[in-house]
C-alpha cells in the first residue's frame, strides 16, 4: 500500500498520487491510476475547494482512468468540482506543461515535460516521467515489469535525478514472484484438474482488488468458454475495460465460473459455493511471500483445504525484478513510495540507497524524447 506523501521535491507545485495536506498548495496532480491508496483525499471536499480556487488548476491522468472516474463515478463518488479539473495525457508522447506560480509569487511559473509510460500494475496504470530545469524524474506508481523486459520500454530515461519507486517488494525476502503468464497456467491447469474429477464443478474466484485480473478472466473465457458470474456494480466496472466484451455475465446460472462476491450479493451462489465439489480459488500473493520469507519453499499454487486454492498472482515487481529496472535506469538516488514487507521505510530508504550507489556497466535504451531538445 502506497504511503508516499506525494511530493515531488525536485518540482514544487506538483503532487503525484495524493491529494490532501500539503499537496494542497499544489497546482499540478497527477493521478497513476484508480486504486483507492493512490487516491488519499481525491475525493474530499478540501481537494475540491482547492481546485476550484484556482483556475489553472489541473489534474492529469490516462484516458481509461478519466473513462472510468466519468462513467463509473456512482462508485467512486468523486465531486463534479474534481471531475470537471480533469485532463488527459496520451501515453508514449511528451507533454510540455505550464506548472503556475505556486509560492505567493516569490517563484514565476515553470514549464515541465511529462512522459506518461504503461505500468503494468492494472488497467490505466501508468508511470510519470518529469523532465525539466531541475533534471529528469521517474515516478513509477504501483508497478510490474518482468525480468528481460525492462530494455523494451520505449521511452524509459536513464540515469534521472531520483527514481520515486514501488518499493512493495524491494526486500530479499521476495526475490521471485511467478509472472502474470505463468500464475494463469497454474490456474488453467487447476481448474482442469479439478473439471476432470467434477465435471459439474462449480469454480468461484476472491481477489485482493477488483481491478487487474481481468487478464485471468480472459484467458479462462477462451480456454474453457465458460463467462465469469460477476455482480453488477462489478460488471459496470469492467465494461471500462478493453477487449472484455462477452466475457462476463450476470446469470449465475449460465456458467461455471463466479466471481460474484459474499453470500448476500447472491444466495443462489452461495449454495453451489457450499457444495461439496466447489472449487475456490483466491488470487493472492502475500501468502507465497511469507512462507519463502520464513524459508520454505511455496509453489505457486497451494491447497489450503479440500477444494480451496490459494494461487499466487502480483500486480508489483519482485526483488529481482526491481534490481534489474533500477541497474538499468541507473537513478542518482531513490524514494521509496511504499513500506516493503517486513521492512520498515527507514531499512527501505537505505536499501534503495545502497542500490542507487551501485555503479552498472552502461547499458544501451530506448530513444526518450523530451520536450526540451
Amino acid at each position: 500500500m502506497s504511503v508516499f506523501n506525494g511530493i515531488i521535491s525536485e518540482y514544487p507545485g506538483i503532487s503525484v498520487d495524493n491529494f490532501t495536506g500539503q499537496n494542497l498548495r499544489s497546482s499540478i496532480f497527477f493521478l497513476s491510476h484508480c486504486h483507492l491508496d493512490h487516491m488519499n483525499g481525491f475525493r474530499s471536499e478540501a481537494f475540491a475547494r482547492c481546485l476550484m480556487s484556482r483556475d489553472n488548476a489541473r489534474i492529469y491522468c490516462s484516458e481509461f482512468s478519466h473513462n472510468l472516474l466519468t462513467s463509473r463515478n456512482k462508485i467512486f463518488q468523486v465531486p463534479e468540482e474534481v471531475m470537471l479539473k480533469i485532463k488527459v495525457l496520451r501515453p508514449n508522447h511528451p507533454h510540455d506543461l505550464s506548472v503556475p506560480d505556486h509560492n505567493d509569487g516569490k517563484k514565476g511559473p515553470y514549464r515541465i515535460c511529462v512522459t506518461l509510460l504503461p505500468a503494468g500494475h492494472c488497467p490505466g496504470s501508468v508511470m510519470f516521467v518529469f523532465d525539466g530545469h531541475n533534471g529528469t524524474v521517474i515516478y513509477t506508481g504501483d508497478f510490474r515489469i518482468y525480468e528481460g523486459t525492462v530494455q523494451k520500454l520505449a521511452g524509459l530515461p536513464v540515469a534521472p535525478k531520483c527514481l520515486y519507486l514501488d518499493t512493495t517488494f524491494f526486500t530479499r525476502q521476495a526475490p521471485t514472484i511467478p509472472s502474470r503468464d505463468v500464475s494463469i497456467r497454474r490456474i488453467s491447469e487447476s481448474i482442469t484438474s479439478h473439471l476432470k474429477k467434477y465435471p459439474n464443478a462449480s469454480i468461484f474466484f476472491e481477489s485482493e482488488t477488483q481491478l487487474g485480473y481481468e487478464a485471468v478472466f480472459l484467458e479462462l473465457k477462451r480456454t474453457f468458454n465458460q463467462k465469469m458470474h460477476v455482480g453488477r456494480a462489478k460488471l459496470a466496472l469492467y465494461q471500462d475495460v478493453e477487449d472484455t466484451t462477452g466475457a462476463f455475465t450476470l446469470d449465475g446460472s449460465s456458467t461455471k465460473f463466479h466471481a460474484c462476491g459474499r453470500k448476500k450479493d447472491s444466495n443462489e451462489c452461495w449454495e453451489k459455493r457450499t457444495s461439496n465439489n466447489a472449487l475456490t480459488i483466491k488470487l493472492c500473493v502475500l501468502g507465497y511471500i511469507k512462507i519463502n520469507a520464513d524459508g520454505g519453499k511455496c509453489p505457486t499454487v497451494r491447497k489450503v483445504q479440500p477444494n480451496r486454492l490459494k494461487i499466487c498472482f502480483s500486480m508489483h515487481s519482485s526483488y529481482n525484478e526491481l534490481v534489474e529496472f533500477i541497474g538499468f535506469v541507473q537513478p542518482d538516488s531513490i524514494v521509496p513510495c511504499v513500506q516493503p514487507y517486513k521492512l520498515s521505510m527507514a531499512a527501505a530508504q537505505q536499501v534503495t540507497t545502497l542500490q542507487s550507489e551501485r555503479k552498472f556497466a552502461s547499458k544501451e535504451t530506448s530513444k526518450y524524447s523530451p520536450c526540451r531538445n
